[in-house]
């Protein structure tokens, strides 16, 4: 599993604009600015990972789509009748 900084790092390498990390506090006061921190890069990725995972699909049906109507025209443009006399 990745951590909240690997993500941050992945989304800024795909042009994600991220927020700056919540510093690292040590003295035991409130660790809320560093959770929601982490929870912001958790959804900034989650969105990331479904933008991505649906331009796979669409990608995928362009490619199934383009390569029906390629055979599609296969079959128009060539006969398939063994005695049909040459166009040539």
């Amino acid at each position: 599993m990745l951590t909240s900084f690997q993500k941050a790092d992945i989304l800024a390498r795909s042009g994600v604009a991220i927020p700056a990390p919540a510093p690292v506090i040590h003295d035991g006061s409130d660790p809320s600015a560093s959770d929601r921190w982490q929870r912001e890069i958790d959804n900034l990725f989650a969105g990331y990972v479904a933008r991505r995972a649906a331009r796979s699909l669409r990608q995928a049906e362009e490619a199934h789509t383009l390569a029906k109507l390629r055979q599609a025209n296969l079959r128009t443009t060539h006969s398939i009748d063994p005695d049909a006399k040459d166009e040539d």
